[in-house]
């Protein structure tokens, strides 16, 4: 349904452009009689006229023009013809010659400082670039379109653009920009006679707040969308309403609403008779039978939401089909009227070679006895020549002999001497690769005594402090300072024994100690462990742990070892997280360069994010990273070297995307279990 909205829209763009008479018989006879500068109107006309019934003509149409365009040095009328052109392309589904034409068209319009031809031209590049899914692109084309419509004063095809931009902001998930961009042009199509656009415009704000959860306000827009629909009879409109309304129900659990709504929507879907709708109604209706546990009324709508879908897929290809047909046929009559051109230029060749063969000969004739004559002559010179060319050439032969031996030579004193230059940089190499690991080694030194003498020391002295106090003044103190005391001591002995456990762990992998043991797990199972384990520390901040893994994903893996790599990763995000944020677990199936499948698995934070300085030193173990938490948390930055070692055991790789304010994913990738 967004797509239609955005077909519809551009059809309304470039009326504006072309007011013309769709009577194609009546434009093509005036093409006939026009003479050639009036062809050029007549030509982009028919080029318009085109664009949904025969494509292809009309981007032939659109050549022509240009072609005509060019040869009377008309830039304006050429840079219109491409921009239908581009049109053309697009119908046609040739995505890369819609956005050439465009982007020819635009440049014109830009050297001869046409505004509104530069907007349009920027307009259509948004919608092909939107089609193709290049939504960064056709936010750009957009926002520049807009601004020059806003420059002209257009408001009310300013507002439909800047809807345009709200909806790419809801595809690519900035919600809060989507709601700024249709809130700004509220005001603007309430106040004009655009009450179809006005739905349109309500629904979207409603969707906007619904995908930010705030349900109270999206059936509000939801709700005033619905009334002014049943105001002006408009069914399409009636049936997006109803079924976001029934969404939202049942996303809040109230079944009841959800159906009555529901079922209204799919009464108005066949009233208009629309199939795409009666569709989305079946679907939903199968989803809200599911949420209620009737399972066989669920399977009845999904199979009649298959058998729509099917229809639906027939549909088109029979529309392609008829399309193609229509396009063969067009192009057809363009050949033989090509052909018929074509024989009238052979005839008119044909006299013409019979003069020209004629003059040809008595030339060559001419031509003959002159080269005769200069034959004669210049064999009794060369013969001459011959013979002195003989005699250099035996003294050039003699004089090569003994260069070729020198640069024998030459070469094989080269060959000694590359042979003693790959033997020292292969000992280079050596010296380097030796002293990367003699420098790795010293600082998994330096930071396992670091570890030791502050990280695991600084603990302990505090326990002791507080352990002293306990006993010294054990019956001093009330029962409330006890307990106090008591759980300070064992959140920092928790604290300490998991430290220490992350540092055996790294002791031990860096001896070899820890036996590598892969199998095949569920990681969905594990990831569903790990979260009921640390639950508590993110309920503790008020932060959501979510798991977006397929139950039945597979990995080969050592067990232990991923388990430490998930624990590390989704305990720094929990770190990191301020209260009320979330923590999204997922893990999908890839191919990589190989052909060969493999897991990826990431843990996406909404926290403080990590600068590109840090992220640059995260996994090495010569940097000393060690940064607090939202709550003060402290940490040593071992946990993120052990998931290096872990993640590179398994033959993967891991990595961090971030954005300071914006929070962090950890990418890691595992092996796909072998059949």
């Amino acid at each position: 349904m967004r797509y239609s909205f955005l077909y519809l829209f551009c059809l309304l763009i470039f009326s504006h452009f072309v007011q013309a008479d769709n009577n194609i018989d009546s434009l093509e006879k005036q093409l006939e009689k026009a003479n050639e500068l009036n062809k050029i109107d007549v030509l982009i006309i028919l080029s318009k006229a085109h664009w949904t019934i025969a494509p292809s003509k009309g981007l032939f149409y659109s050549n022509e023009a240009v072609k005509l365009a060019e040869k009377h040095n008309d830039e304006y009328k050429k840079a219109k013809a491409l921009l239908y052109g581009g049109v053309n392309a697009w119908f046609l589904g040739d995505y890369k010659k819609a956005i050439e034409y465009c982007q020819k068209s635009l440049i014109i319009a830009e050297e001869i400082q046409d505004k509104r031809l530069s907007a349009y031209n920027l307009n259509n590049l948004g919608m092909v670039n939107f089609h193709l899914k290049n939504y960064e692109k056709a936010l750009s084309n957009y926002l520049e379109s807009s601004s020059i419509i806003r420059e002209l004063g257009d408001e009310i095809e300013y507002a439909k653009i800047i809807n345009n931009i709200g909806e790419l902001n809801v595809i690519l998930g900035n919600y809060d920009e989507a709601l700024i961009n249709h809130l700004s042009i509220l005001d603007i199509i309430e106040s004009s006679d655009e009450q179809e656009f006005l739905i349109w415009l309500l629904n979207d704000i409603g969707i906007v707040y619904s995908k930010k959860e705030n349900y109270k306000m999206a059936l509000q827009y939801f709700f005033k969308s619905l009334k002014i629909s049943n105001e002006i009879d408009d069914n399409v409109g009636k049936i997006e309403a109803l079924n976001c309304i029934g969404a939202i129900y049942l996303k809040k659990k109230e079944y009841t609403k959800a159906k009555e709504y529901f079922y209204n929507g799919l009464m108005y879907a066949k009233k208009t008779d629309t199939k795409e709708n009666i569709k989305e109604n079946y679907k939903n209706l199968s989803e809200y039978y599911s949420e209620v546990d009737n399972y066989k009324k669920s399977l009845e709508y999904h199979k009649l939401y298959k058998q729509i879908s099917d229809s639906i897929i027939n549909d088109n290809k029979i529309d392609k089909i008829v399309e193609m047909q229509i396009r063969y046929e067009t192009e057809s009559k363009e050949k033989e009227n090509n052909i018929l051109r074509k024989n009238n230029e052979i005839k008119g060749l044909i006299i013409e070679k019979q003069i020209y063969l004629r003059n040809f000969f008595i030339v060559l004739l001419t031509l003959a006895i002159l080269l005769i004559i200069l034959i004669y002559s210049r064999f009794s010179i060369k013969k001459r020549t011959n013979h002195e060319l003989n005699e250099k050439n035996n003294l050039i032969t003699k004089q090569k002999n003994k260069l070729s031996k020198t640069l024998i030579k030459l070469q094989e004193v080269n060959n000694e001497l590359e042979q003693q230059k790959e033997e020292i940089q292969t000992q280079a190499k050596e010296l380097e690769t030796t002293n990367k690991k003699l420098k790795e080694l010293n600082a998994t030194k330096d930071k396992f005594f670091s570890i030791i003498a502050h990280d695991l020391k600084s603990p302990f002295t505090a326990l002791l402090g507080f352990s002293n106090l306990l006993m010294e003044n054990y019956a001093k103190y009330n029962e409330e300072k006890r307990k106090r005391y008591i759980k300070f001591i064992n959140d920092n002995l928790i604290k300490t024994y998991k430290l220490l456990e992350n540092l055996l762990t790294w002791a031990h992998s860096q001896i070899g100690r820890i036996e590598f043991l892969p199998e095949k797990i569920n990681i969905k199972t594990l990831i569903y462990e790990i979260i009921s384990l640390l639950e508590e520390v993110a309920q503790n901040k008020n932060i959501k742990l979510l798991d977006n893994t397929e139950s039945s994903l597979f990995v080969y893996a050592d067990k232990n070892m991923i388990d430490t790599v998930l624990r590390n990763l989704i305990t720094n995000a929990i770190k990191f997280t301020p209260k009320g944020g979330e923590i999204i677990i997922k893990a999908h199936t890839l191919t990589d360069e190989n052909n060969q499948k493999i897991t990826e698995i990431t843990v996406k934070d909404s926290g403080v994010g990590i600068s590109p300085e840090i992220q640059s030193n995260l996994f090495k173990i010569t940097e000393t990273i060690s940064t607090k938490g939202t709550e003060n948390e402290t940490g040593t930055g071992l946990g993120l070297i052990l998931c290096k070692e872990f993640v590179e055991k398994h033959d993967g790789k891991i990595w961090v995307e971030s954005e300071e304010g914006k929070g962090s994913i950890f990418h890691f990738m595992l092996p796909f279990p072998k059949k």
